[in-house]
């Protein structure tokens, strides 16, 4: 089985963290969708770019009681779709690209598929250098750093 200072599992937030503090370290990246995560292919961003042009559908179909007379003749949605994913489907692609063949990420292996800890789950070590202990509430993990003395 290989080994790595630190697996990632996803590709959405959990992907920012590679910086130069891990340049030493061997690093797995499993993500079992798009490169990018959630908020970028299907949550946050694309939801946000689709409400824009349906506020100003909604705009147009109820300024008659503002005085002003415009009218609504057709939402073009293929229109709409392609501009959103003409802009997103590049930023997943361009960033899955840039962990497989940049320079920087030389120590980076990407996974397609889904990942599960394994071993002696007793002790782990944070990313940020904090060691993690499972909770003795059930379910959860409890930091043992300076800074956080609780449940997290």
């Amino acid at each position: 089985m290989t080994h790595y200072d630190l697996v990632i599992i996803g590709t959405g937030s959990g992907n920012t963290i590679l910086d130069q503090r891990f340049a030493d370290w061997r690093v797995a990246i499993v993500e079992k969708g798009v490169f990018g995560g959630t908020c970028l292919n299907v949550g946050c961003i694309p939801t946000k770019m689709f409400v824009y042009p349906a506020d100003i559908a909604q705009a147009i179909s109820t300024s008659g009681p503002l005085g002003v007379d415009a009218e609504l003749r057709e939402v073009r949605w293929h229109e709409v779709r392609d501009r959103i994913f003409g802009r997103i489907d590049p930023i997943a692609s361009g960033g899955k690209e840039y962990r497989a063949s940049h320079p920087d990420n030389a120590n980076v292996t990407l996974y397609d598929g889904t990942a599960r800890a394994a071993g002696d789950a007793e002790r782990r070590r944070r990313a940020d250098g904090a060691d993690r202990r499972p909770d003795r509430a059930g379910g959860g993990q409890q930091a043992d750093h300076p800074e956080h003395r609780g449940p997290r």
